[in-house]
């Protein structure tokens, strides 16, 4: 290295060095601000709650729960809540309590990672083919009509049903379903992003950036998209209530993860033949469905009301 190569980093240095602190202080401001208004939010404050209360069960799973979720006694079938069983036992005397709780970890995980990918394929491709516009625009929002015209419900039974014949079991079971449901969240995904970054590439920041030279790339994922997130964010948190109970319906009609895997749907399904004389068991894991599926809605309507800034006073 030369000393003139030596002297030009070493005047960058404190520069870069002045950045990171800057963006960190910024992020810092940003988390303070979001902290602020979500405690103003009381929707928003309920559903925080609800949700550390589901996450902080899913992740402590393994401590919390108290028998084999899939151990079966016959002897101690459909006995009501006792110390030993704290919910009780279903049909094959397997502890309802842990079965919940395996059962809530599981379908949480495939939701969220459902809805990761579905952003993941989405959000790019609705940026690009916003920012870009003319032909490549018209083709893309065209292929997402396509989508969007194929009813979802079919196309988690399709893709689903090609599971079972290719007799995919356990882990590769779970994939196919986290790839459908992520997959027809894409096209939303998609528009809304393409809609977001029309209305934001006219403004003068967007000009600056081209100004100074920077590429299209750059300019439409590094300046447009953190300006975006927003309306993506709450699309994705109210999305994971919807994705529960498309999960909870699969397992219901037979078509999620076969027996004896912890599943709220197929519980529930089983349950049917005995709510007369066992009400409890088909109580828990639709109760614990509610649950999951009102926390969610209650994040994303605050989230949204803390967001959009056309709703100032809440």
């Amino acid at each position: 290295m030369t000393e003139i190569e030596a002297t030009k980093l070493a005047d960058l240095a404190p520069v870069r060095g002045g950045a990171a602190t800057s963006r960190l202080a910024r992020w810092r401001a940003i988390l303070a601000n979001a902290w602020h208004e979500l405690r103003k939010s009381r929707t928003a404050s309920i559903g925080a709650v609800m949700l550390v209360l589901l996450f902080g069960a899913c992740i402590g799973t393994p401590w919390l729960a108290t028998q084999s979720p899939i151990k079966t006694n016959y002897r101690e079938r459909l006995q009501p809540p006792s110390e030993e069983h704290l919910l009780g036992t279903d049909r094959m005397g397997r502890d309802i309590y842990s079965r919940l709780l395996w059962g809530g970890r599981r379908l949480v995980a495939i939701a969220v990672l459902a809805v990761v990918f579905g952003l993941a394929i989405g959000i790019p491709y609705g940026v690009l083919s916003g920012y870009f516009g003319g032909t490549t625009d018209t083709i893309a929002m065209r292929l997402v009509d396509g989508l969007l015209a194929f009813p979802g419900l079919l196309l988690y039974l399709l893709i689903v049903t090609l599971a079972r014949e290719w007799k995919l079991e356990g882990i590769y079971n779970d994939l196919v379903l986290i790839f459908a449901l992520g997959f027809a969240f894409m096209p939303e995904v998609a528009r809304l992003a393409r809609g977001s970054v029309l209305a934001e590439k006219q403004k003068e920041y967007v000009e600056a950036s081209r100004a100074i030279g920077d590429g299209s790339l750059s300019v439409a994922l590094r300046q447009i998209l953190p300006n975006i997130v927003s309306p993506l964010i709450v699309t994705a948190t109210v999305r994971l209530g919807y994705v529960i109970l498309i999960i909870a319906a699969l397992s219901f009609l037979g078509l999620g993860t076969p027996p004896p895997t912890p599943d709220w749907g197929s519980d529930l399904s089983a349950a049917r033949d005995y709510m007369e004389t066992a009400p409890l068991i088909a109580a828990f894991p639709g109760l614990a469905i509610c649950y999951t599926v009102l926390a969610f809605n209650l994040f994303g309507d605050g989230l949204r009301d803390i967001l959009d800034p056309r709703l100032a006073e809440r």
